[in-house]
C-alpha cells in the first residue's frame, strides 16, 4: 500500500520534518490497515492524479468526497474524522461566521486549489473576494498583516502552525464560534484489482478505532 503524500504539505496531515515524511495521515492510514498490509509513503506533487491510476500498486489517501471531483471512479472507506472549516480572524477585528451573508464584501484568504463549498457560491458571485495563497503560514501572516479580512483553515492547521510558530501568537487571532461547515474525512483508494474484497476487513477496523477514540489520540499529539 502506497501512501501518496501530498509533497506541498497539509499540516499536520501531511507535513516533511527534519527531510523525512510524516503527519496525522499516515498514522491514521497504517492503523487502519488489516494485519499484513504494510503502508509506505511516497512524496506526490500532484498527489490525487496517482488514484486515478488502475496499475500494479495500491494507492491511498486521506480525503474527503465533498473535494474530488468523480467520486464514484474510486473506492472509499467509512469515515475517519469528522473535519470543520473554520474562519479565523484578527484579535483586534473579529469577525463570527452567522452565514454566507456575514462575509459579503470582505476578502477572505483560502489555500489554493481547496474547495469551501459552504461559501463558493458567494465567491462566483463576486458579493465576497477569494484571495489564494499556496502556504498555510503565509496566509496566516497575511490575516496577521491585515492583508486579508479573514482566513479559512480546517480545525487542525491553523492550531498546528500557530503552536509551532515563534512569531505567530493566539493573542493575534480569533476563531469563529460556529464552523463554516464540516466533512468527513476517508480513505480513498485507487480501483487496484483485488483491492475492493478487502474493503470490509478496512472499515470494520475504522468503525473499530473510532469506537476505541485512537483516531482521536493520533489527533491528540497535533
Amino acid at each position: 500500500m502506497t501512501f501518496a503524500q501530498f509533497s506541498r504539505g497539509w499540516p499536520p496531515f501531511e507535513m516533511m520534518l527534519e527531510g523525512r515524511p510524516t503527519g496525522a495521515a499516515s498514522e491514521i492510514i497504517r492503523v487502519s490497515m488489516p494485519e499484513g498490509v504494510e503502508v509506505r509513503v511516497k512524496m506526490i506533487p500532484a498527489s490525487r492524479s496517482v488514484l486515478r491510476i488502475p496499475g500494479d500498486t495500491v494507492y491511498t489517501r486521506l480525503e474527503s468526497k465533498d473535494w474530488i471531483d468523480n467520486c464514484d471512479l474510486y473506492l472509499w472507506s467509512e469515515p475517519v474524522l469528522n473535519l470543520k472549516t473554520v474562519l479565523f480572524s484578527r484579535k483586534d477585528n473579529p469577525l463570527e461566521y452567522k452565514g454566507p451573508f456575514s462575509l459579503v464584501g470582505m476578502t477572505i484568504g483560502c489555500i489554493k486549489s481547496f474547495r469551501y463549498p459552504e461559501v463558493e457560491p458567494l465567491f462566483r458571485s463576486g458579493k465576497a473576494n477569494r484571495y489564494d495563497v499556496n502556504s498555510d503560514v503565509v496566509l496566516l501572516r497575511m490575516l496577521k498583516a491585515g492583508r486579508v479580512d479573514a482566513a479559512l483553515f480546517d480545525q487542525y492547521t491553523a492550531r498546528w502552525i500557530i503552536r509551532r510558530s515563534a512569531e505567530l501568537s493566539w493573542t493575534d487571532f480569533h476563531d469563529s464560534m460556529r464552523a463554516l461547515g464540516n466533512t468527513d474525512l476517508r480513505l480513498v483508494f485507487n480501483r487496484y484489482s483485488g483491492w475492493e474484497e478487502r474493503l470490509p476487513e478496512v472499515d470494520e477496523l475504522i468503525r473499530r478505532n473510532r469506537m476505541e477514540g485512537v483516531y482521536e489520540k493520533i489527533m491528540d499529539k497535533y
